[in-house]
């Protein structure tokens, strides 16, 4: 043997021969006998739960625990009460993500997109939640399967759990109703059925009614979902959706009339694979919406239609630290169309129906650095035709996070491309609205954003802080040039209507998050302006948005007195939104002159409102569980400006003054059973 060699091995055995000897008098061994061991641990019971790339996920059967006001607990209403996202009013609807309009954002079913399903008042539901497992929101756009939005993302997720027997929810309230329906139709198949149905001038007609105009608003909704497991790998998922709502304002004043009709249906096949290493997902659908907005005035009758048709394919692949897939979507878009009678505002410019194709692929990449932090690299690229017109733009993004077990941080730049906007004459909450395709004279929009964020455990677990900040610098923005007077007093001309600018985006909130405990919610507080500069507006000035609101505080409580017994409460705090006031006002020739100030100089009252709840609930002996809900909306009865208007006083001269809701307080009694 060699002699390093008998060397080390000698050596070795001296030092463990010569450790219990050194250790003898210094390490004492005791044993010990424990009669028991207790483990003390608090349940996470807050339903907000946010992943490592930047979703939150939200489940739907948590959101029970939270204040059911007006008789149901809205997850879209929530999600308006997270940090960076807008706080909507009455009479109006639409999602803000970080600043951004209603029409940067997707709000999606199991991924397929649903184009202005908001409902009216901003008050409902948008979707029946009990259809409903998860709902996903993605307000970070580092990852690059989202679609081509500016903004961010909301998806309402479809579960994957089978029940073993016959089970269902059913609530009925003052002004809504609905209920939802799970059969398993065998042991791998399950159907789910929900309907949803308002009915808020039954009761509420009178109080909806003041000494110049009538409001008339109802809507229904049904979903069906039907899956199939073939085995353990194999899922088919036939997913259905359908929406219609009918509005209308009646003003003697002005001796007009407003009807608006529109709605959405949506139809999907999902087919998912899942592997020992990887996971596959297949969506074939079609989707669709329509409206139509008639005004009366008078003798004249004025009628707008629009719709847009998807028909689209969408697959995905998760492997390893991969994440790949890829959508090709047709599009057919019948921008704003005028129908006139009895008038002499002929329009002889008819926007021609838009036939496109939107192709994109994607991919992201997770690679590790170093202990505890990873780098995410992203690309999607897009291919859009339109006519005579092709585009195609690579948006690549990249993100960085550090992730301890009580704190992470993470920072991401992104590029994005929309080749679809929406414009109109008005965001009061009506459908006028609609949608227009990129083209030749309209480019697509972009936007150059980042994003700094950072969690925070406290207290072990028992609460979180959460704190971001963000930019986004967009490019191309379009917006509508007119009001709906210019349909009696102007030719209509779509393309002379449109005009394009830039904005700016910028911001942070934190929110403290309660995460144990039958005390549950959050606080949070958002600064975000938003920014736009049309010049045909503003010339080189730069204005707020129309739906900036610098500061926002929201908070959330539930607390749980007993298993029967639980009480809540929302309170919103919002800066008022802009406007423009006019100058003057006059009527010449029978037309209304207005001359108008600097645009969106003006800033309504700020808004405040609070909601309080309360639920009552019991089992029967048939395992049923049954509840009766109180709410109140707006319990303090505080009128909010929603928007300015022209009246006339009773001197036949022109005013203009506030609007604030018809209802004062909004009280609301309901009954609910599950099984």
């Amino acid at each position: 043997m060699p002699e390093p060699i008998r060397c080390f091995i000698l050596t070795s055995l001296f030092v463990f021969a010569c450790i219990p000897v050194f250790s003898r008098d210094t390490v004492s061994t005791r044993s010990t006998s424990l009669d028991s061991l207790v483990v003390v641990g608090h349940r996470y019971t807050s339903p907000i739960r946010e992943t490592k790339d930047g979703r939150v996920l939200w489940k739907m059967a948590e959101l029970v625990a939270l204040p059911k006001i007006l008789g149901n607990a809205d997850p879209i209403r929530y999600m308006q009460m997270l940090p960076g996202i807008g706080t909507n009013a009455e009479m109006q609807s639409g999602i803000h993500i970080q600043g951004c309009d209603n029409s940067h954002n997707v709000v999606s079913i199991n991924g397929v997109p649903i184009y202005n399903v908001n409902h009216l008042m901003g008050f409902f539901s948008t979707f029946n939640a009990s259809h409903f497992s998860t709902m996903s929101i993605q307000k970070n756009l580092s990852v690059s399967s989202l679609p081509n939005r500016l903004g961010g993302g909301v998806d309402m997720m479809f579960g994957e759990e089978q029940p073993e027997k016959v089970s269902g929810e059913l609530a009925v309230g003052l002004i809504s109703s609905q209920g939802t329906l799970k059969l398993p139709l065998s042991r791998k198949t399950t159907l789910t059925l929900s309907l949803r149905v308002a009915y808020l001038n039954l009761l509420y007609g009178r109080w909806l009614k003041t000494e110049s105009s009538q409001v008339k608003y109802s809507f229904s909704d049904y979903n069906l979902t039907l899956r199939h497991r073939f085995n353990r790998r194999h899922t088919l998922t036939v997913d259905f959706y359908a929406g219609r709502d009918a509005g209308g304002m009646e003003e003697s004043g002005y001796l007009s009339c407003m009807r608006a009709n529109w709605g959405n249906i949506m139809g999907a096949i999902h087919w998912t694979y899942k592997g020992d290493t990887y996971r596959m997902n297949h969506t074939l659908y079609v989707t669709n919406y329509h409206n139509i907005f008639r005004l009366s005035m008078q003798d004249q009758d004025y009628a707008l239609r629009s719709n847009i048709t998807d028909l689209g394919y969408r697959g995905q692949a998760e492997y390893g630290r991969w994440n790949v897939g890829g959508d090709v979507i047709w599009h057919g878009i019948q921008p704003q169309l005028l129908d006139t009678r009895n008038t002499y505002n002929i329009s002889n410019q008819k926007p021609l129906r838009q036939n496109t194709v939107e192709a994109s692929l994607f991919a992201d990449y997770s690679l590790p650095l170093i202990s505890c932090l990873m780098m995410k690299f992203g690309v999607r690229t897009t291919l859009y035709g339109v006519r005579d017109c092709f585009r195609g733009n690579v948006d690549p993004s990249v993100s960085l996070l550090y992730d301890k077990d009580t704190w992470s941080i993470s920072a991401s730049y992104y590029l994005r491309h929309q080749y679809l906007f929406q414009t109109g004459f008005t965001n009061a909450g009506f459908p006028t609205e609609f949608w227009v395709s990129s083209d030749v004279d309209n480019r697509p929009q972009y936007v150059h954003g980042c994003n700094l964020a950072t969690q925070l455990a406290l207290f072990r677990g028992r609460y979180r802080l959460s704190v971001e900040a963000f930019y986004k610098r967009l490019y191309n923005q379009v917006d509508y040039q007119g009001n709906i007077l210019d349909l009696v007093n102007k030719e209509y001309n779509l393309n002379g209507s449109l005009i394009h600018g830039h904005g700016n985006n910028i911001g942070f909130n934190i929110m403290l998050n309660k995460c144990t405990g039958n005390l549950r919610g959050w606080l949070a507080y958002s600064y975000t302006h938003a920014s736009r500069r049309f010049n045909e507006l503003s010339g080189q000035r730069s204005y707020p948005a129309s739906h900036d609101r610098p500061h926002e505080f929201n908070a959330v409580v539930s607390y749980n007195v007993s298993g029967h017994w639980s009480f809540g409460g929302c309170l919103a705090f919002a800066s008022g939104t802009p406007f423009t006031a006019p100058v003057s006002v006059e009527f010449i020739n029978g037309c209304v002159v207005s001359q108008y100030g600097e645009y969106n100089g003006n800033r309504l009252k700020a808004y405040f409102r609070l909601d309080v709840s309360a639920d009552y609930k019991w089992k029967s002996r048939g395992g049923v569980e049954q509840g009766v809900n109180i709410s109140l909306y707006n319990v303090t009865c505080r009128r909010n400006d929603l928007f300015y208007r022209i009246t006339t006083r009773e001197d036949n001269a022109f005013a203009y003054r506030p609007l604030s809701f018809y209802l004062p307080i909004l009280p609301s009694v309901s009954y609910s059973c599950k099984f």
